[in-house]
């Protein structure tokens, strides 16, 4: 045999022989084999609306609808209004870098941060002299917001599931491009701002945002309408700038035609300014805010996003359990906040703590609006779209199922599956169903 016919054989080799040592044991956190309800259930949203009686029933009338997009344009552009940061962030982001040796988590070579390098950490954040500035801005580019100066991770124990990869904890969320933002500070190196958004904050690098003036301040806030982007990776461009953009980016309407929409897009100058280039966008990639909700115009949006790759916090642009249904329900205009526990509360909640799985099940199948009802557990929440026989069936990016006490089979993606998904796993423990805590149905308001 030739030599590398010999390597790629002694490679083969070694695999199988890893697979069924690790088949012995239950099936490998690493294995790529999909889980039995991604395989049985349709992973298609539309295929569930259209098992819905009336798919194109307007699920909130004229005056919630309303309701909730002015809310969503408050939300928008409020941040502007402050002048100083958000109570108790100077704290919580100061516990970050004040963590003794012996308490702090683990970089990217798998050791604790060194003393040196947290150090290092700290001088660069200059919190001592926390917030510097008050000063309005946009974002040019998504971009990630991190709760350090830092491109660098920090795990809490790399050796447990769910304290490791990809659960960086420095990484806070994203932002997208024409949000806007209040800068409050900057890095000793000068290559950090910390800002606030209207649903999260953290240290953003400084190229990607932009300093405005009342005048651009004026046509994100006065504007005549809003354009949402309905896709991932849609282009808006002129004929000097072109920029891809993602599901969930909101830009102000400039002018429409039977083609598109003139949007205003931000950038940044040579000295930090803000300007603008106004950009075509065409229909079929995006709507004027906010588009009627219905069961098939969710579904329609969610099929862009089955698949995708989960990301911790909005890590490497891609999406988490919150960001992934904060971005799908933004062209409805209705705001929702950052984080899974935030959002269960953001609409009617009903509680189901205190029923066994069954009445949870029961509950759902009889109460729950599909493509309108958030299912939250804690650290997670999905989109309730249905059933597939006789169970109920959610929409998710989800990272892993627990296996065993300190291991995850890894799904990563966004999938559609019962609240059972893996049970069919050697050494699978708890269902999600068993820490269902509630449904929300996103739009109402709670019953007094």
């Amino acid at each position: 045999m030739k030599k590398n016919a010999v390597v790629q054989f002694g490679l083969v080799f070694l695999c199988v022989l890893l697979l069924t040592a690790c088949g012995q044991k239950g099936i490998s956190v690493d294995s790529v084999t999909r889980i039995a309800d991604e395989a049985k259930i349709k992973q298609s949203p539309m295929f569930f609306a259209d098992k819905l009686p009336s798919k194109d029933q307007v699920l909130l009338n004229q005056e919630e609808q309303q309701k909730q997009y002015e809310k969503f344009k408050k939300n928008f552009t409020n941040i502007w209004k402050q002048t100083k940061p958000f109570k108790g962030n100077l704290a919580y982001f100061r516990s970050y870098v004040q963590v003794p040796y012996e308490k702090r988590g683990y970089a990217e070579n798998l050791q604790r941060w060194s003393e040196k390098n947290y150090q290092a950490l700290a001088r660069n954040a200059q919190y001592e002299t926390f917030p510097s500035m008050a000063r309005n801005g946009l974002v040019v580019s998504d971009t990630k917001l991190r709760l350090a100066p830092t491109d660098k991770p920090y795990f809490i124990n790399p050796k447990r599931s769910g304290q490791a990869y990809p659960f960086d904890m420095f990484q806070n969320s994203t932002l997208r491009v024409g949000a806007a933002v209040k800068v409050f500070h900057v890095s000793y190196d000068n290559a950090w701002y910390y800002v606030e958004a209207a649903s999260a904050s953290g240290w953003v690098h400084r190229e990607h945002i932009a300093f405005t003036t009342p005048e651009i301040e004026d046509i994100w806030v006065k504007a005549s309408g809003y354009v949402a982007v309905t896709k991932d990776n849609v282009l808006v461009k002129n004929g000097n700038f072109r920029e891809a953009v993602n599901l969930g980016s909101v830009f102000p309407l400039i002018s429409e035609s039977v083609q598109g929409y003139v949007l205003a897009v931000p950038l940044q100058g040579l000295y930090g300014e803000a300007y603008l280039e106004y950009c075509s966008v065409e229909k079929k990639n995006a709507a004027k805010m906010p588009l009627f909700l219905t069961a098939d115009k969710v579904a329609a949006l969610s099929e862009q996003l089955m698949g995708n790759v989960y990301g911790w916090g909005g890590m490497y642009n891609d999406r988490d359990c919150s960001s992934t249904l904060q971005d799908l329900f933004t062209p409805f205009g209705i705001w929702l906040p950052r984080n899974s526990s935030q959002q269960a509360k953001a609409g009617q909640r009903i509680m189901l703590t205190d029923l066994s799985e069954k009445d949870k099940e029961d509950r759902i199948r009889s109460q729950a609006v599909p493509f309108q009802t958030l299912l939250y557990l804690p650290g997670h929440i999905g989109l309730y779209i249905g059933q597939f026989n006789g169970q109920a069936v959610m929409l998710h990016n989800m990272w892993g199922i627990r296996i065993h006490e300190t291991e995850r089979f890894v799904v990563g993606k966004t999938v559609i599956t019962t609240l059972y998904p893996g049970k069919e796993l050697r050494g699978y423990s708890s269902s999600l169903m068993s820490r269902v805590q509630s449904l929300t149905i996103v739009g109402r308001e709670n019953e007094l």
